[in-house]
């Protein structure tokens, strides 16, 4: 990120620039009930999938790097809570408002 050369025995540290979302299919198909010889085959447990972030890319940053790119990444995940907090804010204000609206209506038809 910085474009600098680390010297000899600097920690270097992964940094996930690109993920995406993906869903991973379970196992479906059943196991075999065969014997082989005096021992019979034991029954792997099921994948039942599920859903995840894939990494499509990662760097290798120094320390300053990596520090600086977590700070970057918690004020992004913090910014985003806080639009989703207003986002509801003006949901819960519309919604208000519709009622306000229908009462005020309902009152002038009386």
């Amino acid at each position: 990120m910085c474009s600098k050369v680390a010297g000899a025995g600097i920690k270097a540290m992964r940094v996930t620039v690109v993920s995406r979302p993906k869903e991973y299919r379970g196992t479906v198909e059943e196991f075999p009930r065969r014997r082989f010889g005096r021992f019979r085959e034991t029954r792997k447990p099921r994948d039942r999938g599920g859903k995840g972030h894939e990494i499509v890319k990662e760097l290798m940053v120094c320390a300053s790097c990596g520090a600086a790119h977590k700070e970057k990444q918690a004020a992004i995940e913090a910014a985003a809570v806080a639009a989703a907090e207003a986002a509801e804010a003006v949901v819960e204000t519309a919604e208000a408002v519709t009622e306000s609206a229908a009462e005020a209506s309902a009152v002038a038809d009386e």
